[in-house]
């Protein structure tokens, strides 16, 4: 199961990076979304439903969390998030680090 989890993970974390219309990215190469520009982030993830998510700020702690329901495309507010850089984790495992301007 969490080699399917993590298989699941990788080939999520590339939808991440190319489910949102404009972005950019830095020299670390995390994806930089500029709220003005995208005001949610499409995230999907393949064979997790019903696994645990959470996003957590540079100092780990969880700002946003839930359950992925299915395996359809599930948006988070970048209304909900202050600038800084953020770690999508899913199952405890990180998923995606981005930045929020």
């Amino acid at each position: 199961m969490k080699n399917i989890i993590r298989k699941s993970v990788i080939a999520a974390s590339l939808l991440l990076s190319l489910t949102a219309a404009s972005f950019n990215t830095n020299a670390q190469g995390r994806p930089v979304y500029d709220r003005s520009v995208n005001p949610s982030i499409g995230i999907k993830v393949e064979n997790a439903t019903g696994t645990g998510y959470s996003i957590t700020d540079q100092k780990g702690n969880v700002v946003l969390d839930g359950t992925i329901a299915g395996n359809k495309t599930f948006y988070i507010s970048t209304g909900k998030l202050a600038k800084g850089i953020y770690r999508f984790l899913v199952a405890g495992n990180v998923f995606q680090e981005f930045i929020i301007k």
